[in-house]
């Protein structure tokens, strides 16, 4: 034992006070102190007021059930310097089975704590730059996705309006031709009337009858109206589109997000249609600085997300209230919900519920992104398994 670079004591077991009454060389090369002012004293000593460490709850324990103990623990050297030290203790036992000492095995681990420490905070870091990489990766993903979207879209609505305005423009000017003829036939037919040729009348009663031109003049009217009337709809898509891609905005502009949500809705029509009925309060809203390309990335995700969490007919409300400071959006379906456990895990890059092939799980990611590092606001959700879920967005009025 003396020749040992452990630390080595023995503690008298039958005095409650366990007292050391042996410690050899390296404990004193260890700890600092000379063997003569530990002889003794209980070991208490080393962990001086640091009495609350969880090994000593562990320790005690085991020397008050006579059991084997291996523990990790602060101990502090005569000049106050501060080690670990892990201490293993063992029963001794008279041939009677008495318990009567304790022999202690302490070693300076140290070393080994602070590469324990550092790797530890090594992992950490490591672990944060992966995340890093995963939103970062997520953010370039996003980003080529929306321009090669941004560019499909705005194409796409330049060559729908093109024939749409030339149609548009031909069916008024083909309304305006019918009325002229229209108007020339009733001419004619009252000139033939005032002209009293023998039989004439009744053949003008005929044609007309044949030809049902009362009905024929106010269908062809309703049709061109139809017609007129879908293309103007037509428009608004088209014009919806090109609000929603917003190329020529990726810079910070004063924009109202009342339409913004609404070109939004018209985009996301065709997976609301017939299922979700949506209502809206946001024409109280100001307008407001921000990214307006990338808000309305947001919108559509949040409006998407909830259509497909509504399992038949449900309801989605988007609701927003101006705030000292901020504007506050609310989205609001009776959607199915979701659980504790994928709520802790909501806007973490690639989590999705959906199974594979359905999405990439970067939607919330992307959100959560633009609206904390872009816009400096706040996203948070709220949802109860069966009645439905509500994001929560804060955005500030000014943004730098």
């Amino acid at each position: 034992m003396a020749a040992s670079s452990c630390g080595i004591t023995i503690a008298d077991a039958l005095d409650p006070n366990l007292p050391l009454i042996y410690v050899n060389e390296a404990f004193e090369q260890i700890t600092g102190y000379p063997v003569p002012e530990v002889v003794g004293r209980n070991c208490r000593f080393l962990q001086r007021d640091d009495r609350d460490q969880p090994g000593l709850t562990v320790l005690r324990a085991a020397l008050k059930r006579g059991e084997n103990s291996t523990i990790v623990l602060r101990n502090y050297r005569k000049d106050g310097s501060m080690f670990w030290n892990e201490l293993f203790t063992s029963p001794i036992l008279d041939a009677g089975g008495r318990l009567t000492h304790f022999v202690g095995i302490q070693t300076d681990v140290t070393a080994r704590i602070l590469a324990e420490e550092q790797l530890i905070v090594r992992t950490r870091e490591l672990e944060d730059t992966l995340n890093e990489l995963r939103s970062t990766q997520a953010m370039l993903v996003h980003s080529e996705k929306m321009n090669a979207l941004g560019q499909m879209v705005a194409g796409v609505a330049h060559e729908i309006n093109n024939p749409v305005s030339y149609v548009n423009s031909n069916l008024h000017s083909l309304r305006r031709s019918l009325d002229d003829l229209f108007t020339a036939y009733n001419k004619l037919e009252t000139l033939i009337r005032v002209s009293e040729l023998p039989d004439s009348t009744q053949a003008i009663a005929v044609i007309r009858k044949e030809a049902d031109l009362d009905f024929l003049q106010d269908d062809t009217d309703d049709l061109l109206k139809a017609s007129i009337d879908g293309l103007a709809r037509v428009r608004r898509i088209v014009e919806a589109l090109r609000s929603f891609s917003r190329l020529d905005e990726a810079d910070l502009k004063v924009v109202s997000l009342a339409e913004s949500i609404q070109s939004t809705l018209m985009v996301a029509r065709l997976e609301l249609q017939g299922r979700v009925e949506v209502e809206t309060d946001l024409d109280h809203l100001p307008a407001m600085k921000c990214y307006p390309a990338e808000l309305n990335q947001v919108f559509l995700n949040l409006i998407v997300n909830a259509a497909q969490a509504i399992e038949g007919k449900g309801k989605l409300a988007i609701s927003g209230v101006e705030e000292p400071g901020h504007i506050v959006l609310k989205f609001t379906d009776t959607g199915v919900g979701m659980t504790p456990e994928v709520m802790a895990h909501l806007f973490e890059p690639f989590f999705t519920t959906k199974p594979v092939g359905k999405g990439t799980g970067l939607g919330l990611t992307i959100a959560y992104k633009i609206i904390t590092d872009r816009h400096k606001g706040t996203i948070t959700a709220e949802s109860t398994p069966g009645v439905g879920t509500t994001f929560t967005i804060r955005l500030p009025k000014e943004q730098p």
